[in-house]
């Protein structure tokens, strides 16, 4: 749209009373929302979901320490 275009619609829309100016707004976010490609919903981690599942004891506090990385001075200046 051209800038001449757009400044007369605005000068429009500045006639337009509160409620057609709302309507306006509904209008052009609604044609917006349905224009952007639908968000898959946020999944959230279940917790116990999967201590049934035969794969052996649930892990401990001491399993989360012991993986954790913990470098040396020289594995940090090693780059």
């Amino acid at each position: 749209m051209a800038t001449d275009q757009l400044q007369k619609t605005i000068k429009q829309i500045q006639l337009l009373s509160f409620a057609e100016q709302l309507q306006l707004i509904k209008y052009l976010a609604d044609k917006l929302a349905a224009s952007q490609p639908q968000r898959a919903a946020a999944r959230y981690l279940e917790y116990g979901k999967y201590r049934d599942s035969g794969t052996g004891r649930m892990s401990t506090e001491e399993d989360f320490k012991l993986a954790e990385w913990n470098p040396t001075e020289e594995e940090l200046n090693e780059y």
